[in-house]
């Protein structure tokens, strides 16, 4: 009996020996000298890392000169009246992307996603999507797009480019040569680099670029430059050609006021509130309103100048971005309850939001694009010889030395696609209208006829 009570306790001790020594190992483990900050920083944004692969059907015609330079939705219209082209190829580029938000909307270049006829995302775990594009603007070379998941996604939390030094490390991340979840380091080599780039476009600026040794190939472009703190400081945005160790990223500041007027909910769902707002350096304040319009929404709700908006039904307002976020999931008629605090006294206001108010069209047309429109009716389509476009918007006049003059752009012309959207209309213009800036590059589709016979022409115009 003396015998076994001791083996027992010798097998109690020996048990009690290697569990400690298995928590000795795993808590060693965790506090490895191998888990360094970057290796932390890896873990916060690597999930949020999209690789981004793109589908764009291209036709070709022997003797065509507009051949792999159009819109593939408007050499679909084309094909409509004349027939298909004798050959078709898929071009399947590759890109990254990252996650800004729960719900799924992305930031990348606006040269990955550009012209492509589908957009597929896979996250790093796994899982694909197929997502639409929101909205881009080539002069900033940003993109947003959006995928819909039935749980909250990972997403990156965004820092600022404000407080970068020289020399401190930062982690690239994305899919170089297709290779996913990739990770490259290095440090902060220079600030507010302006570089100029040639693309297929001709030369593109880039202004108040982060440059870095981390290195940065194709297919990384789009995906997220994060500081040790695993925050996103810029978007992967190109290398030099045949140089060794020198990368660009966008800084982050200058994303997120891309994404403002990318987010911006008047211009993609025409609705309006009325109410300007500007960010506060203390963001638990909410936002400033700097102006309210007459008769518009915010007026009519008595929101007034100098309230801070804290909160929108039950979503915290921190920031210009998450104002447009928000509102633009909202349409005409829909209500929302804005919290706002006015001299220190809380104020619950009902909103409710309206169809945005169209400036005039032709003004718009005028100012920047220098062009004098009309709606193409049967009769003017008869008369133009262009008995084959049912609609679109026709072009009586163009101003001299106009964008719309220097890049050919006539008289006679009639406007079918601008962007990636086909125009029926003076009306559909009007809307884009209203979303072009100065500086935006935007591509225009039109066709015309002549002694010759039918023909079609694609441009990318600057607005002024």
């Amino acid at each position: 009996m003396k015998k076994t009570l001791i083996l027992s306790s010798l097998l109690f001790a020996s048990l009690v020996c290697i569990f400690s020594f298995h928590e000795s190992a795993s808590s060693d483990e965790s506090n490895s000298a191998r888990r360094t900050p970057i290796v932390v920083a890896v873990e916060k944004a690597g999930p949020a890392v999209a690789n981004i692969s793109t589908e764009r059907l291209i036709s070709q015609r022997h003797v065509d000169p507009f051949f792999g330079s159009r819109s593939e939705l408007f050499e679909q219209f084309f094909n409509e009246f004349f027939g298909q082209s004798p050959k078709q190829m898929v071009e399947m580029p590759l890109g990254s992307g990252v996650i800004i938000d729960e719900e799924g909307y992305i930031v990348t270049n606006e040269h990955v996603v550009s012209r492509a006829s589908k957009i597929k995302v896979r996250l790093s775990d796994g899982k694909d999507f197929e997502a639409t594009m929101i909205s881009s603007d080539p002069v900033s070379d940003i993109a947003v797009l959006k995928i819909n998941s039935p749980t909250p996604l990972p997403y990156v939390k965004m820092g600022t480019s404000k407080d970068l030094m020289i020399g401190e490390t930062v982690v690239a991340l994305g899919n170089p040569f297709g290779l996913e979840n990739s990770v490259t380091t290095g440090v902060v080599s220079a600030k507010n680099r302006t570089v100029t780039f040639n693309t297929e476009y001709g030369e593109i600026k880039y202004d108040g670029l982060i440059q870095t040794d981390a290195l940065i190939n194709p297919g990384n472009s789009g995906g997220p430059l994060v500081n040790i703190d695993g925050e996103l400081i810029g978007i992967n945005a190109a290398i030099v050609n045949q140089a060794q160790g020198i990368g660009f990223a966008i800084p982050v500041d200058k994303v997120r006021q891309a994404l403002v007027k990318l987010f911006n909910f008047r211009e993609l769902n025409k609705v309006w509130l009325g109410a300007q707002v500007e960010e506060q350096d203390d963001t638990s304040k909410g936002i400033k309103v700097t102006s309210v319009e007459p008769e518009s929404p915010a007026n009519k709700a008595q929101i007034k100048v100098g309230d801070y908006i804290t909160k929108i039904d039950s979503k915290d307002i921190l920031d210009i971005l998450s104002f447009e976020k928000y509102i633009l999931k909202k349409n005409a008629g829909d209500k929302l309850y804005i919290v706002v605090n006015r001299g220190g006294r809380e104020l619950k206001l009902d909103v409710t939001l309206e169809k945005a108010p169209l400036p005039s069209i032709e003004k718009l047309a005028l100012e920047k694009l220098g062009l004098y429109l009309q709606d193409l009716t049967p009769q003017l389509a008869k008369q133009l010889n262009l008995w084959w476009v049912k609609s679109g918007v026709l072009i009586s006049e163009v101003q001299k030395n106009s964008p719309a003059a220097t890049v050919g752009i006539a008289a006679g012309h009639v406007l079918v696609y601008v962007g990636q959207y086909r125009i029926n209309n003076i009306e559909e213009l009007g809307a884009l209208l209203k979303l072009m800036q100065k500086g935006d590059i935007w591509e225009v589709g039109i066709v015309w006829s002549d002694k010759y016979g039918e023909h079609q022409g694609y441009a990318r115009i600057k607005v002024r």
